[in-house]
């Protein structure tokens, strides 16, 4: 499949995906005004109505059609008659030690993809997939193993959210935060993120803040430079940097040889942002690979003049790719020496390795077979399978 993002018509004179082979259209798939465009000329009601129906979705958190009771009966039987209500069915649920949950949904077609709900001190992060594998071939990343099978529609990454908010009912908690950095690319599935984006931030729909909101991309150029050209959508911006040469960084990550650091950093320094903002540049540190002295001397320089902060990720082990962790005491020196230049620089310890969880580490099979199920009640009574590990538990 091929890399390029080209542009497209804007968001709102986009077709709107209509059911195939009477197959009832998804409803977690569509943005507000594509809701108002399909309620308006394949149902035939008033706009007004499609924000009824955001809002009970959204704001409500409705199971069925019948709960929605400011709608009439025939506008209950058009929503029925042409939309789709299903989320992705959670097949496995794991358990960290440190309170790390790692969800693997089932999604259309029987395939599977992981979410992960982070526990941590202040907030809780769900890192949601954007894609069924990846394209992009990161060495040091699980993921990449798997290539690319298919982009994630819009209903199966809101329905990722949308999971997790249903089971979180379970521990009485809640995701503050939603970053794009479970498997695959998301600017290499650019229409699909950009409305799940929409709908996250729709005052009528979830209302997330940008701030709340993460994309994380490992340097699509032409993606981002139309990212932030966008007038009606936005978030955070984190960048996989992971080097501080071409010849190392197109080792590690092959995209680098078609969009090198000279073309990303010269995006990065064009990209717009506020007066606060600013993007992360993850750097995964790999021991003996890109965290010389060397690669400290050169790391602040090649940020010079980029508004950014650091975010160094001590590679967590991964059997069978080749790299190590970086020596347990360098994280701290290179955050310091950051610092130092002037550069903000935050250590993310991982969370949930126990149950490989953490960063790089999210990887399914994706020609495993769909799951058995003997008739549709019994898959939706059938409970979901947990696991909670204590293998690391301190002596």
């Amino acid at each position: 499949m091929p890399l390029e993002v080209l542009p497209t018509e804007s968001h709102e004179s986009q077709p709107v995906a209509t059911s195939v082979d009477g197959a009832l259209t998804p409803i977690w798939g569509l943005t507000l005004p594509k809701l108002r465009k399909f309620i308006e000329e394949k149902v035939g009601e008033r706009p007004y109505r499609a924000t009824q129906v955001f809002q009970w979705l959204y704001r409500q958190r409705v199971s069925s059609v019948a709960e929605m009771s400011n709608l009439g009966r025939d506008m209950k039987d058009a929503i029925i008659n042409n939309f789709s209500f299903d989320i992705p069915k959670i097949h496995t649920r794991l358990i960290s030690q440190d309170g790390t949950r790692k969800y693997l949904f089932e999604v259309d077609g029987g395939d599977l993809v992981e979410s992960v709900m982070i526990k941590q001190p202040n907030r809780m992060t769900l890192c949601v997939s954007s894609q069924v594998g990846c394209a992009l071939g990161c060495k040091f990343c699980k993921t990449g193993t798997m290539g690319l099978k298919r982009h994630l529609g819009t209903h199966e990454i809101i329905g990722q959210v949308m999971g997790v908010i249903k089971d979180a009912e379970n521990f009485n908690d809640m995701f503050t935060n939603i970053v794009f950095m479970g498997m695959g690319e998301p600017l290499h599935n650019y229409d699909n993120v950009t409305d799940a984006l929409r709908i996250l931030r729709d005052p009528e729909g979830l209302n997330m803040s940008a701030r709340k909101i993460t994309i994380s991309s490992a340097g699509l150029a032409p993606a981002l430079e139309r990212f932030g050209k966008e007038t009606d959508v936005d978030a955070s911006l984190a960048i996989s940097l992971n080097a501080t040469t071409n010849e190392i960084r197109s080792k590690v990550m092959p995209i680098n040889n078609r969009y090198p650091l000279e073309v990303l950093l010269q995006t990065l320094k064009n990209y717009p942002l506020g007066k606060r903002e600013q993007i992360t540049m993850e750097y995964v540190m790999l021991g003996g690979v890109n965290d010389t002295p060397e690669d400290l001397k050169r790391l602040p320089k090649l940020l010079h003049g980029l508004k950014a902060k650091v975010n160094l990720i001590p590679y967590n082990f991964n059997n069978g790719l080749g790299f190590e962790s970086p020596h347990k005491d360098l994280p701290q020196k290179w955050q310091g020496e950051l610092n130092k230049q002037g550069i903000i620089a935050t250590i993310r310890w991982s969370k949930g390795q126990d149950i490989s969880a953490a960063c790089g580490q999210l990887v399914t099979d994706s020609k495993r077979k769909p799951l058995a199920r003997t008739n549709p009640e019994a898959a939706e009574a059938a409970p979901i399978k947990t696991a909670v590990l204590n293998s690391l538990q301190p002596n």
